[in-house]
């Protein structure tokens, strides 16, 4: 699926803001393991595109990362095919850092540093603005800011906000609120929309900076949200889904009640053929369900899964298997078993076994962080779809 250069951006670093990976991954239970290990293998399958394959197994990956099974993570990290190897470490650095694990975050950081000089051109650019990070989250603010500034004066329009956030987030693991907040207002009259969206995402992390005092991440957070009305249409709205995250976070369920019903009206007006819009609306239902609204969330998912059959073929599996990750947060362990069955038969049907193997590599992701779990059923469904990955690819 094509992104604007926006999301692009946005997605290459996780650490900031995660509107697309609201549910975080179960506690590492030997079925959420499995269904991971199903997506490595799947994403390692695809041998027709490296490309393909190193992003598919670098986002497995990072839902390794997020469950904290910090080994899994690095063992997977180790085998990553092409130059996302180094930014699955460096990002794995970054977690360990945030989750108080500072000698093990250094440790893994040395290897993406040491992987990163084997890559030339923008490859290693991107891989150098994650490294940046993970020395933001460590508190060194100096080789962050150093960093982050040789990559933005290599590429001022794609790394320019970015290169800011990651300043301010430096600064913000310090406690220096004052010197964050005033590296990301630099941005705040920028004309360029990726400003607007790198200012968003440096506030939301400041907000989840336990360096920083309650009544600081409150207020960042409220910076976060008046700069969330810069960014237009649907990314916007993945903003505000993650700002209603942290307030809920924070205890202020009428801030998060607010934004989320603001990113719920921008997405009802989407075109229902566009992909996106059923996972943002399957966000906002399990935002609602945190919060405590479970009517209004599965109202909401009933919708989603309406979308599935008019979105492209190609995408219908990931829809399915969306919507039942959303059920699952409501306790609707049922409903998730079902729509997980329909994900399957989607990807079943797709001829070509590249789109095949990405859309397995979704549903088993989805499946390892709903804490469904695996049934023989499902195995064997997987097992098959596996040994029928050949040409045609």
């Amino acid at each position: 699926m094509n992104r604007p250069r926006m999301r692009s951006a946005a997605w290459r670093c996780r650490w900031l803001i995660a509107a697309y990976l609201p549910v975080s991954l179960a506690a590492a239970t030997n079925s959420a393991h499995e269904a991971l290990d199903y997506a490595f293998k799947f994403a390692s399958a695809i041998v027709s595109d490296a490309k393909d394959m190193g992003k598919a197994q670098e986002a497995v990956v990072w839902d390794l990362t997020s469950a904290g099974a910090w080994r899994d993570a690095e063992d997977a990290a180790a085998k990553v095919v092409g130059w996302r190897r180094g930014s699955a470490y460096a990002d794995l650095a970054t977690a360990l850092a945030k989750a108080g694990r500072a000698d093990e975050a250094k440790r893994i950081l040395a290897k993406a540093e040491a992987f990163r000089p084997t890559i030339d051109g923008w490859q290693n650019l991107r891989v150098a603005s994650h490294v940046a990070a993970a020395y933001a989250a460590l508190g060194d603010t100096d080789s962050a800011r150093t960093l982050a500034v040789a990559v933005a004066t290599e590429d001022a329009q794609q790394y320019g906000g970015m290169s800011t956030a990651t300043i301010a987030a430096g600064l913000a693991a310090k406690g220096q609120f004052d010197g964050a907040a005033g590296e990301l207002d630099r941005l705040k009259d920028a004309k360029d929309l990726d400003d607007a969206w790198w200012r968003t995402v440096g506030y939301v992390d400041m907000s989840r900076q336990e360096s920083l005092s309650h009544d600081q991440r409150v207020k960042a957070l409220a910076s976060a949200r008046d700069s969330a009305d810069g960014i237009p249409g649907w990314k916007k709205a993945e903003a505000l889904e993650s700002i209603a995250d942290e307030y809920r976070k924070l205890r202020l369920p009428i801030e998060a009640k607010a934004a989320v019903q603001v990113a719920q009206g921008i997405l009802v007006l989407l075109p229902d053929t566009m992909p996106i819009k059923a996972p943002l609306l399957s966000n906002c239902a399990r935002a609602w369900a945190g919060l405590g609204d479970k009517d209004k969330a599965r109202s909401l998912l009933v919708q989603v899964e309406s979308l599935a059959p008019k979105v492209q073929e190609i995408e219908r599996p990931a829809v399915y298997a969306n919507a039942a990750s959303s059920f699952a947060a409501i306790k609707d362990t049922a409903s998730a078993k079902r729509l997980y069955v329909q994900a399957l038969e989607q990807a079943a049907g797709l001829v070509n076994a590249r789109p095949r193997a990405l859309a397995v590599v979704e549903i088993c992701r989805s499946i390892g962080k709903s804490g469904v779990g695996l049934d023989e059923p499902t195995r064997a469904r997987l097992d098959s779809l596996y040994a029928g990955l050949k040409d045609p690819w």
